[in-house]
């Protein structure tokens, strides 16, 4: 069990945590004999999972779950304790004396392990996972516990918690683990990074090398990014939710009047009942509202269909009782609860019977024609739940969303078919997409997805989105209604809430990020929307469009789509909330109304992709945007395959867009 918390580094100025720091190593066969300054010894067990990598372990290996995929080799210690890794001057060597390595001990018991490494006046930090407070950690504290935010932004609560953080200095690491951790990221200190992982066994893994290298080598040893196909790359159309086939195609009408591009719809009412309170899956499909073969009429129009999902269901339903076996227990035995809603259990995917009976549902609504699964949810995992394989829900809670995506990737088969999920933790990279969760509809909630894409990037995401428009608007609850009595729909729509401005802004900068989809409580449509809002979103729809082959095919790189100025110019401060768009595409979202922006640009020539003027760089240049500009350049000169997947000849990327 967890015995830490956020604050673990001010319990050890406070004299209630002690570090047990190690004094010596000797080598051993399998690696390292360790003592520690209370005599207590250790073996810690080294092997290089990858090349440069090196991964330690002490205790009893972990269960083995999802998280690292490279197992490595045995290491000769002595010979990595020779080589120069360009770590920072606090960071000794594993085989020297006092490493920036020990024991976690509250009375004498040991509850925990702690990592630390001294600061360079300039270095940064980045990782963790998803932050609504930015991309750039040193100075902060992480509390590393996958959240439900409930549209919270600015807030340091998270859906995706990722324990592996590197610097500008040339170091990262990785603690290989599904329980909850903690960062101090010199925030007690201002020259001290500190990473604390409860717990009786600790697995670390070392990397050194730029941010790009150090990627690179996480993905090589968790498992890198699958590829999506082509389609998911284009305009995904939804919002919470389409209620009918007939709504759906009365939209799509009105998309193809405006000449708008839409290649996906999302639908989270295809079960019956009322999802939008129970927040959970019955798996029955609503075939009054969505007769058989609704999916296929759609596929006729050359759009495909996204579905929700996420892994609760009603304790004191029909099903709930029927999958009682199949659900997490807690320590009395009774059903395990979500804390945030205390009528929902959770499905079991340590247990194989409940992993099987979610794939044959998985299976079947692929075989309906479900091109895209949602998979929602799976933050809320209660402390005192007991898994099948024995964990409780403080050792598996971030691993469970991981779980949860994993076994839904796989039952989907190896067809032309995409995921689109929400929480998770390192690994989760490996079934793509991501998006930032449940931001409102405000300039603060376009700010802070923005934030997330790109610490989630910064993290090893490589393909992540967001909710265009913000997923809800601050006292409206008009959508509720239409739920609560879907047996008597009479077709009311829901109107178009957010403050048109802002829809425009939000689209333009969803045209120019890795994924591309509305969604909302309201209308999220472009042609619900005034003029000139309408147009511009328009405009931005078909933008898109003709970046497709571009945007798939630089996804196909060893590196995430949306890259920060971290990744590409890491020696830049103060240009954290503008990225590259695959290699040669600049973009930095407005993020106030009335369209000014300032911001950093590369060495080299950039030319407008949407108005303005060009630009050239390096430096910092001011632009202010009429509505219907963008600040988006493309770098002079690129070239591109001007097909998807290089099935057409190179061009010019100024080409390719005309």
């Amino acid at each position: 069990m967890a015995e830490l918390d956020v604050d673990f580094l001010s319990a050890i100025g406070a004299g209630q945590l002690r570090v047990d720091p190690v004094l010596a190593a000797t080598p051993t066969g399998g690696g390292l004999r360790l003592e520690f300054a209370s005599g207590a010894t250790e073996t810690a067990e080294y092997t290089e999972p990858a090349p440069g990598v090196v991964r330690m372990r002490i205790g009893r290996p972990p269960v083995e779950g999802t998280q690292i995929v490279a197992v490595g080799t045995p290491l000769d210690v002595a010979e990595f304790d020779r080589r120069s890794f360009p770590r920072s001057p606090g960071w000794r060597s594993l085989t020297g004396p006092t490493p920036g390595f020990g024991r976690l001990l509250r009375d004498g018991r040991r509850v925990g392990w702690l990592e630390t490494a001294a600061l360079l006046p300039a270095e940064e930090l980045y990782g963790g996972g998803e932050s609504f407070q930015g991309p750039r950690l040193r100075g902060r504290r992480r509390d590393l516990v996958n959240r439900e935010t409930h549209g919270a932004d600015g807030l340091d609560r998270a859906y995706v918690n990722a324990p592996f953080f590197w610097s500008t200095a040339g170091w990262g690491i990785y603690a290989n683990t599904a329980n909850r951790a903690f960062a101090d990221l010199g925030a007690t200190h201002s020259e001290i990074a500190a990473v604390a992982i409860p717990g009786d066994e600790v697995d670390l893994c070392y990397f050194a090398g730029s941010g790009n290298e150090i990627l690179r080598q996480l993905w090589r040893v968790t498992g890198a990014p699958a590829t999506l196909p082509d389609w998911t790359f284009g305009v995904w159309s939804g919002r919470c939710s389409y209620v009918t086939e007939a709504q759906i195609h009365d939209r799509l009408d009105d998309y193809a009047a405006a000449d708008c591009p839409v290649h996906v719809v999302h639908v989270d009412a295809w079960m019956t009942g009322d999802v939008m309170t129970d927040l959970s899956c019955n798996w029955q499909p609503d075939e009054r509202r969505f007769p058989a073969g609704w999916i296929d009429r759609l596929r006729e129009r050359n759009v495909r269909t996204s579905l929700w999902l996420n892994p609760y269901v009603i304790a004191d339903s029909p099903l709930g009782k029927d999958l009682a076996s199949l659900l997490v227990r807690d320590k009395a035995g009774e059903l395990a609860r979500t804390p945030d809603q205390d009528n929902r259990a959770i499905v079991d995917f340590t247990n194989p019977a409940a992993v099987a009976w979610w794939r044959e549902r998985v299976a079947e609504l692929i075989a309906r024609g479900a091109a895209a699964l949602k998979c929602d949810f799976a933050e809320e995992i209660p402390d005192d739940a007991v898994f099948f394989d024995g964990r409780t829900g403080v050792e598996l809670h971030n691993e469970y969303a991981l779980l949860y995506q994993q076994i839904t990737r796989e039952a989907m088969g190896a067809g032309d078919v995409a995921q689109f999920n929400r929480s998770g933790t390192v690994g989760a990279q490996r079934y793509p997409g991501h998006w930032v969760g449940d931001t409102p509809s405000t300039w603060d909630g376009l700010v802070s997805a923005l934030r997330g894409c790109l610490s989630l990037s910064l993290s090893g995401f490589a393909l992540v989105g967001h909710d265009i428009g913000g997923f809800w608007v601050a006292g409206s609850d008009e959508f509720r209604p239409i739920f609560a009595d879907l047996e008597h729909y009479d077709g009311r729509e829901v109107s178009a809430d957010v403050e048109p401005e802002l829809f425009a802004r939000w689209t333009q900068w969803g045209a120019l990020s890795p994924l591309m989809r509305f969604h909302g409580t309201g209308r999220r449509e472009p042609t619900a929307y005034p003029e000139p809002a309408r147009s511009v979103a328009i405009a931005a729809c078909r933008l898109r469009e003709r970046l497709m082959p571009y945007l798939s095919r630089s996804a196909a790189a060893s590196l995430p789509l949306m890259r920060p100025t971290a990744l590409t110019d890491p020696e830049l401060v103060g240009a954290d909330l503008q990225y590259l768009l695959g290699p040669d595409i600049l973009v930095a979202p407005i993020l106030r109304p009335g369209g000014s922006r300032r911001l950093w640009v590369p060495p080299g020539e950039w030319l407008p992709l949407v108005g303005l003027d060009p630009v050239s760089g390096p430096g910092w240049v001011n632009v202010d945007c009429g509505l219907d500009q963008f600040p988006a350049w493309l770098r002079a000169g690129s070239t591109v395959r001007s097909g998807a997947c290089g099935a057409e000849p190179e061009g010019t990327v100024e080409a390719m867009l005309r």
